[in-house]
C-alpha cells in the first residue's frame, strides 16, 4: 500500500473562522521604537490583537501622545520603559526587568544611526552607531530569547534597510548630503543577517524569525525640497513615496498567527524601487 503523502483537496474553510482569534492577553509583545512612525504600527496591530505592549525607546514624549488617543481599555495595556541601543548597560537593564514576562513578539524595530556619505568618524560617534543600528539590538534579542523559547509559536522581527541589502544612489540626495552613512548601510545589512542566523538556530523551539524591509517613507520636514521629492518618485517604478498605510498589511502578515510557516524571510515594501 502506498503511503498517501498529499492529502488536501482544499483548504477547509472552517479555518478561516479563526483568522481573528485574539492572543492570550496575558501574554506580552516588546517592540523598541513602538510609537515612532513605522513602531506606531506594530504597536496598534499587536495592541489590537490583545497584547499588552511594552514600548522601548530613549525618550517618552511619542509614547505620552500616542497613548493619550487610545481608548480606556487599551491605555491599560500599554507601558514604557527606558532603552538607550547605544548603551549596553541600558540594554543590560532593560533585559532585567523583562526577565520575567511572558514574551510572545519581540519586535526590533528601533535605531541610531548617522546621516551623510562622508559622516566623519571617531572612536567614540563609531562605537554609538554600531551600537545603535546592529550590537545594542542583538544583545537585547539573545538576553530575551530564553523567554520566547518558553512560548509556542513565539516571533522575532526586525525593521531592516533596503541598505542592507541594495548600494545607495546617493545622486537622488542631490546637494543635501542626508544618504545614509556607511555603518547604517553595514549595521542594517548584520541585522538581516542575523535575522536569518536565528531563523536557523531558533527553529528547534518554534521561534520564526523575519524582516520588513521599508522603501521610501520619508518624514515631512519644514522646508520640501521639490526637486529632491520628484528625484526619489523618478527612481520608484510606482511613482510615489510610501505611506504609512501601505505598511500596515505588510505588518498584519508578520505578526499573524497564520504566518507560522514563514521564517528567514525579507518582505520588501518599496514601490518597486529595489528592482533595479
Amino acid at each position: 500500500m502506498v503511503k498517501k503523502i498529499f492529502s488536501d483537496k482544499f483548504i477547509n474553510f472552517s479555518l478561516f473562522k479563526k483568522r481573528k482569534k485574539l492572543f492570550n492577553s496575558k501574554e506580552f509583545a516588546v517592540v523598541t521604537g513602538g510609537c515612532g512612525r513605522i513602531g506606531s504600527i506594530y504597536t496598534s496591530l499587536l495592541l489590537l490583537y490583545g497584547l499588552n505592549v511594552i514600548v522601548l525607546s530613549r525618550t517618552k514624549d511619542n509614547f505620552l501622545e500616542f497613548k493619550n488617543n487610545l481608548n480606556p481599555y487599551l491605555k491599560k495595556k500599554i507601558f514604557w520603559k527606558k532603552l538607550d541601543l547605544r548603551k549596553g548597560s541600558s540594554v543590560e537593564k532593560i533585559s532585567a526587568f523583562l526577565k520575567k514576562k511572558k514574551i510572545r513578539f519581540l519586535i526590533n524595530n528601533a535605531a541610531y544611526s548617522n546621516r551623510g556619505k562622508f559622516f566623519s568618524y571617531n572612536e567614540r560617534n563609531l562605537n554609538e552607531e554600531i551600537w545603535g543600528t546592529f550590537a545594542g539590538s542583538m544583545l537585547l534579542t539573545e538576553k530575551i530569547l530564553p523567554q520566547l523559547r518558553k512560548i509556542n509559536g513565539a516571533k522575532i522581527i526586525f525593521t531592516g534597510s533596503l541598505w542592507g541589502k541594495k548600494t545607495p544612489r546617493f545622486r537622488i540626495y542631490k546637494d543635501l548630503d542626508i544618504g545614509p552613512s556607511p555603518i547604517i548601510a553595514s549595521g542594517k545589512s548584520a541585522i538581516l543577517q542575523y535575522a536569518k542566523f536565528l531563523a536557523e538556530r531558533e527553529a528547534m523551539f518554534g521561534i520564526t524569525v523575519n524582516s520588513l524591509l521599508p522603501g521610501w517613507f520619508p518624514r515631512k520636514g519644514k522646508v520640501e525640497r521639490r526637486d529632491y521629492i520628484k528625484r526619489i518618485k523618478d527612481n520608484i517604478p510606482l511613482k510615489r513615496l510610501g505611506k504609512l498605510s501601505d505598511l500596515i498589511s505588510a505588518v498584519d502578515f508578520l505578526i499573524s498567527q497564520e504566518t507560522s510557516y514563514l521564517t528567514g524571510h525579507e518582505l520588501i515594501i518599496d514601490g518597486g524601487y529595489s528592482l533595479s
